[in-house]
């Protein structure tokens, strides 16, 4: 068994939120329940698009509130389901994005998690990989959750 590793790159949890043209936020269209993206838009704000019903809305950058405890979580700007969300072993297993993904299947799939402590700050408690909940850190849910990693990367 190849041992596969995993080193802490000091993502922050509310960075892997933000959207950008390269890894858009996706998104439920509120109107036709099909996928739709966030992407940055002109000097602070974010534009809404459906892919499928043409839907469009602009919101300022200035506010974000999240509900990333819910069972199902939503963007931090409108508010809206993500589109990456699937169950996983009795819990809501969720992504903003593709890289959010990537991140996530990187971790989980790892038998060696090394976590780096900051040269200035001393160690963090808000990295992505520390704020994980205790479900997906464990190795007796690795298999499953990687399988419904696999199915969301269909979805994007």
């Amino acid at each position: 068994m190849t041992e596969s590793r995993f080193k802490e790159n000091r993502e922050h949890r509310y960075t892997i939120s933000l959207p950008s043209e390269s890894e858009p936020v996706l998104v439920v269209c509120p109107k036709c329940s099909s996928k739709a993206s966030i992407v940055p838009y002109q000097e602070e704000s974010v534009r809404f698009s459906c892919f499928e019903c043409g839907y469009t809305s602009t919101k300022s950058t200035n506010i974000r509130s999240f509900q990333w405890y819910d069972e199902d979580p939503t963007d931090g700007y409108f508010g809206f389901n993500l589109w990456l969300r699937i169950d996983c072993v009795g819990e809501s297993l969720w992504a903003f994005n593709q890289g959010h993904l990537n991140f996530l299947e990187s971790y989980v799939g790892a038998n060696l998690r090394e976590r780096s402590k900051d040269e200035e700050l001393g160690w963090r408690n808000s990295s992505l990989a520390s704020r994980l909940p205790k479900w997906m850190k464990s190795a007796k849910n690795r298999d499953a959750i990687l399988k419904a990693i696999g199915e969301l990367k269909q979805k994007v």
